[in-house]
């Protein structure tokens, strides 16, 4: 007997965050009934992710639903964030909102201030949360120190947090990971910073941590994820 035949059933939510190996590991070590929960398109590195096609090849027995419908954004949202990631399959449920914006810049200052402009505007709405979403937390921790000043509640998420605050959330696209807030606005969205095609899971997790609003801003020359995009 190991030590999880006590086991009864065995929850694994982020699915796609597994590796098939370590499927076959979990297989292993739990023989109990599964639920496994996730979505393909959420995965922060689709180099190492796993669909439900990959699932079912480790668990042939299971029966398996795919659970797309989408109650966190609104329909104008989960539009944009398709058109980054076209391998979405995420369904909207039918709530209308305000189109997302897109912010061009010539340079870092320009950009910071359209950064200070949708806090501003977020301050001056009926919304709770805002997250700002950098794609590492090193620009996470570099933004924070150049708007913390802006306003008192004004935090920075990172791995060493205690806590959660409400508010305004300076944080990574790996911390936000399954997080939501009334208004996301994600800066930094250049052709250099977001390029690959891990970046365009990272941008397609930050987008769809927005509920409301929706705000990207970038300067230079815009990552070519956001190039076509119809608003």
């Amino acid at each position: 007997m190991n030590s999880f035949d006590a086991v009864k059933h065995l929850l694994v939510d982020e699915m796609q965050d597994y590796t098939p190996v370590q499927y076959a590991v979990i297989s292993r070590l739990f023989t109990c009934k599964k639920t496994i929960l996730g979505d393909s398109s959420q995965s922060v590195n689709p180099y190492s992710s796993s669909s439900i096609t990959e699932i079912q090849k480790v668990f042939p027995e299971a029966d398996t639903v795919e659970l797309l419908k989408s109650y966190r954004s609104t329909i104008e949202i989960i539009n944009f964030a398709r058109q980054i990631n076209p391998n979405s399959r995420i369904v909207p449920i039918e709530r209308h909102g305000l189109l997302p914006q897109i912010k061009k810049s010539e340079s870092w200052a320009g950009e910071l201030t359209d950064v200070k402009q949708a806090i501003m505007e977020f301050l001056n709405s009926d919304h709770r949360s805002l997250g700002i979403v950098c794609k590492t937390m090193a620009q996470a921790e570099q933004l924070y120190e150049e708007i913390k000043g802006l306003h008192r509640d004004i935090h920075l998420l990172n791995f060493s947090s205690e806590r959660f605050y409400e508010g305004i959330m300076v944080t990574s696209c790996h911390m936000a990971k399954g997080l939501e807030f009334d208004h996301v606005i994600v800066p930094l969205v250049d052709s250099l910073n977001y390029k690959t095609d891990m970046d365009r899971s990272l941008l397609y997790i930050a987008c769809t941590r927005a509920m409301h609003a929706l705000t990207l801003t970038f300067h230079g020359e815009q990552s070519s994820f956001i190039t076509n995009v119809i608003l």
